[in-house]
């Protein structure tokens, strides 16, 4: 089993708000993975995770976005990053009932809008030349 961990970080309100992402040579070993840090089961056809920690008051403190290799495309890994920001955003607004409905890395629907459209975009970019193949 080989992994790779990277860590990005960003500033939202004034704070300093990292996600771990951890790139998996095959889908099994990113499933193990994900089982192990929380128990949690995954659909036959999960191609990417995101796993968030939550304080006290439901409020996301720590995001770790699970990819494998296979899959790194623009879609995938905006749709695990979009669960990502969604929950560390929703960690930084005010305690609502929107925020725990909506603000957190379960929201699929809202997550697939986002990759969806930017993924599409980006192969747009690509086939109008805007991106240099090499780079």
């Amino acid at each position: 089993m080989a992994s790779r961990t990277i860590t990005v970080s960003a500033r939202i309100a004034g704070d300093r708000e990292a996600v771990r992402v951890i790139v998996y040579d095959t889908r099994d070993e990113m499933i193990a993975a994900a089982q192990r840090y929380n128990g949690d089961t995954f659909a036959p056809d999960i191609i990417g995770v995101t796993q968030a920690r939550v304080d006290e008051h439901r409020r996301t403190v720590g995001v770790i976005v699970r990819l494998w290799r296979e899959r790194l495309g623009t879609r995938v890994v905006s749709h695990e990053m979009h669960h990502a920001v969604t929950a560390l955003y929703g960690a930084h607004v005010p305690d609502r009932l929107s925020r725990r409905a909506h603000l957190n890395h379960y929201n699929e629907p809202f997550a697939y809008l986002y990759s969806d459209l930017l993924a599409r975009l980006v192969d747009r970019l690509h086939a109008l030349g805007y991106y240099d193949d090499g780079a």
